[in-house]
């Protein structure tokens, strides 16, 4: 059988060749059959006789041989061999008694430099793309020092510490490593939580303080061999879901990011976080069980609080789940799923009996809820619209729901059998506890003959300027003091204070 040759390598003598062979099949030489078929190797023969004199590389080689060279200085002794293996190996054999000596792997060049730090002597320190740091020393543009591998991945912030050590954060590996003077690793790192990202920023705090920055958007602060906490958290992806809550100065989002967090607006500051997971898209909380008014205690703080109501806030998700949780210990209570579609809006009853799910399937699902909040049982699908449900709202005595389509349909039902009622003018009069419908009787008057739906420029309004791109929900909290509005591909939540 003839072998394919990849590579051939031409000896000092000028009589000596050595050829590589490509896998195959179909050999007679037992030397280099493997499992029924021709493995890779390295035949070295005399080129007047034509007589093998030596096969190496025997189930060692991958595919085929790329290139032999042989040795010039020692009179040929030695044979450098790549191969096409996936990481394409270097080999250094000495051919004469088929021996390996030597191996190495290729080293990927990196492709940026994605941090750098100066020295105090006026060194130049960088971090590239493939986790290695350089020295390159004053006045010279080479490399001066190398420490390679320092991160898996990219190397995307350098500083350094008040004791004069060098500190990089990877963003792989979501590691912060120390190195002395001397560029070693002094053997103390951290690995920041996933849930916070990989580090993107470094800053040199008080003391034995480092600051850091994460691609998901969070500041922490901490100190190596110790747990990193955040005095920063936020959305790192754009956000939807916004729900005030109803007796309280507290407000949820939730977002593509997967993350649920729970505000205090008073304070301005992350009570809780959860990540579900999961793309989500809408949030509602469970109806007041009192009076919603606040009260003032001694301190002048406001005594409605979590703990007075009824802790109970539902999700919608972007695969067709809605889940339920508990606002005070911030865990799942209920799951159901509905179709393959996002949830687009949520809502409770007034009364707290009833939940209504509208989905991008066009139907409103309708649940009744009992045991505080906790328990689900589905009652009906509400179907007839031609479009997604893109808002809903329930009437005051929660018998009654009103939808807003995609295509601007405004649809009523009857929340006991989910029927749709055939009469829209029956309830010109009803009283709805929310507007979240942006068609309807009430606002009528503001839209413009053959209005597209998209603009509203009928009525007299003032706008207010903050955020860097589309505002995506906003929301009045419960006694109206502030409004709480969330970005879109900013990711920010900003407070307005409602001034009378």
């Amino acid at each position: 059988m003839f072998f394919c040759h990849f590579s051939l390598a031409i000896h000092p003598d000028r009589i000596t060749i050595a050829t590589g062979q490509s896998a195959g099949l179909g050999t007679s030489d037992a030397k280099v059959r493997r499992g029924g078929g021709l493995s890779p190797h390295i035949r070295i023969w005399n080129s007047v006789s034509l007589e093998t004199l030596h096969v190496i590389g025997i189930g060692i080689f991958e595919n085929s041989v790329a290139c032999l060279a042989f040795s010039k200085t020692d009179g040929g002794s030695m044979i450098a061999v790549i191969d096409e293996a996936a990481n394409h190996t270097i080999t250094v054999w000495d051919w004469q008694k088929s021996r390996r000596i030597a191996e190495t792997k290729k080293y990927e060049k990196p492709k940026f430099v994605l941090s750098m730090v100066f020295a105090e002597n006026g060194d130049l320190i960088t971090g590239d793309s493939n986790g290695n740091i350089f020295l390159w020393t004053r006045g010279s543009n080479r490399i001066g020092h190398a420490v390679l591998g320092v991160h898996v991945g990219g190397i995307f912030a350098l500083t350094f510490s008040k004791d004069g050590h060098l500190l990089s954060g990877g963003g792989k590996d979501c590691r912060i490593v120390q190195l002395d003077t001397n560029l070693d690793p002094t053997g103390m790192a951290v690995e920041l939580s996933s849930w916070y990202g990989p580090v993107r920023t470094l800053i040199s705090g008080p003391g034995e303080m480092i600051i850091v920055g994460t691609t998901q958007g969070d500041i922490l602060r901490g100190r190596l061999g110790e747990d990193f906490s955040p005095l920063v958290q936020g959305h790192s992806d754009e956000f939807w879901a916004l729900s005030a809550h109803p007796q309280s100065h507290h407000f949820l989002t939730a977002g593509r990011d997967g993350n649920v967090f729970l505000w205090d607006s008073l304070t301005r500051r992350l009570v809780w976080a959860e990540n579900l997971s999961e793309e989500l898209t809408c949030a509602a909380f469970y109806p007041p069980i009192g009076p919603s008014s606040p009260t003032i205690n001694q301190n002048g703080r406001h005594n409605n609080d979590l703990a007075d109501s009824v802790p109970v806030v539902a999700v919608g998700t972007a695969s067709g789940r809605w889940i339920v949780l508990d606002a005070l210990l911030h865990q799942v209570i209920a799951a159901h799923h509905e179709s393959n579609e996002p949830i687009q809006c949520i809502a409770f009853s007034p009364n707290g009996q009833f939940i209504a799910i509208g989905g991008r399937d066009n139907s409103i699902y309708v649940y009744s809820v009992s045991a505080r909040g906790t328990k689900y049982v589905r009652l009906g699908k509400c179907s007839g619209h031609s479009s997604f449900v893109l808002h809903l709202d329930w009437s005051e005595d929660s018998q009654c729901i009103r939808s807003v389509s995609g295509d601007y349909e405004l649809l009523f039902w009857s929340a006991s059998n989910c029927k749709q009622i055939a009469s829209p003018s029956s309830m010109r009069d009803v009283r709805w506890a929310t507007q979240s419908c942006h068609l309807g009787f009430e606002v009528a008057g503001i839209w413009p003959p053959d209005s597209d739906g998209t603009d509203i420029n009928a009525s007299k309004s003032r706008s207010y300027r903050g955020h860097s791109s589309h505002v995506t929900n906003v929301n009045f909290l419960f006694d109206d003091s502030r409004v709480i509005s969330a970005g879109g591909s900013d990711t920010a939540i900003l407070q307005w204070e409602v001034i009378s």
